[in-house]
Order: structure tokens, then C-alpha cells, then sequence
């Protein structure tokens, strides 16, 4: 990615974590007893729609098996919340398998924004390998012609070792 691409990504998955910290609040709004305004009905749907955009944004610019940020499990809970009263219908048991859910996504969501900060500051990965092509071909890496040498060398040593011990005695 170009400096200019990472600050965008970043910014957008700033966002989207700020907007996933919000939705929570509206989560917790929702297993208390408070009453639930519609003005805040309201205000939950628009959070709940700008992450779901902003998630499939950030699912095109990024490649999801570097930066696991957990797109589609994200659009599957926003899918489940239809409203902040939907949450307060959930048995207790069900609230807190969301939850969890949710706290997963907030702690990968944290990670991708955390990575892109790196790369922001300047890191850049080493280039990837291409899977199952090991240098020279052979296991660790060496090719049979490079451990032939070496042994004749160990070998070449150990002989010129044991002629110097021979010839001190």
C-alpha cells in the first residue's frame, strides 16, 4: 500500500472502531430498564448503517487475511440488531454471547487499526514468500550440492585437525 492509501485505511478504520465502541453504548442502553427514545432508535440505525458501509469499504481496500478485522461476523451481528429494543427481547443468555461477539470484533477491529499505525509510521513488512517455494528446494533450505560441500568441509577440518594432533605427538 502507498502512504496515502495506509492514512486513508486508517482513518476509515479509526472510524469504524469508534463507531463499534458507540454501538455499544446503544447495546448497554438496551439491557438496562431505562426508557429507549425513538430519537435514539433513530441515532442507533444510522450508527448501525454507517458501520455496515464503512465495514464492506474497508473489506475492498484491505486484504482481510492480513488485517483480520472480522468483516462478515460484524455484518452478521449488525444484521441480528434490528433495535435497541431488539437487545432488551434477548434472554439473558443470548445477551451475552452478543456481547462476547461484539468484544471480539472490538478487540480485531483494535488490532487492523493498530497494524495500519504501524504501517503509518513507516514499517513495511518484508515481501511475502511464495508458499511452498523454499530456497534451493531441498529441506532448510540448502540444496543437496550445499550440504555436500559443507560435509567436505567439516570433514576437510576434522582430517586437518587430526593430522596437527598427530604431528604434536
Amino acid at each position: 500500500m502507498k502512504p496515502k492509501e495506509i492514512q486513508e485505511n486508517l482513518e476509515l478504520a479509526e472510524n469504524i472502531l469508534a463507531q463499534w465502541l458507540r454501538f455499544r453504548q446503544f447495546y448497554y442502553k438496551g439491557i438496562s430498564s431505562e426508557p429507549i427514545s425513538p430519537d435514539e432508535e433513530t441515532q442507533f440505525l444510522e450508527t448501525t448503517s454507517s458501520i455496515a458501509q464503512n465495514i464492506r469499504k474497508l473489506g475492498q481496500r484491505i486484504d482481510e487475511k492480513k488485517f483480520p478485522f472480522r468483516k462478515e461476523e460484524i455484518s452478521s451481528q449488525l444484521k441480528g440488531a434490528i433495535s435497541i429494543g431488539h437487545f432488551r427481547a434477548l434472554p439473558p443468555a443470548d445477551q451475552r454471547v452478543y456481547y462476547k461477539e461484539w468484544h471480539k470484533s472490538v478487540v480485531y477491529l483494535s488490532r487492523t487499526v493498530g497494524a495500519l499505525k504501524f504501517l503509518n509510521e513507516g514499517y513495511r513488512p518484508p515481501p511475502d514468500k511464495k508458499a511452498g517455494a523454499k530456497k534451493g528446494g531441498a529441506k532448510g533450505g540448502k540444496s543437496p550440492a550445499k550440504t555436500m560441500v559443507i560435509v567436505l568441509v567439516v570433514l576437510a577440518l576434522l582430517g586437518g585437525g587430526a593430522f596437527l594432533v598427530m604431528q604434536m605427538l
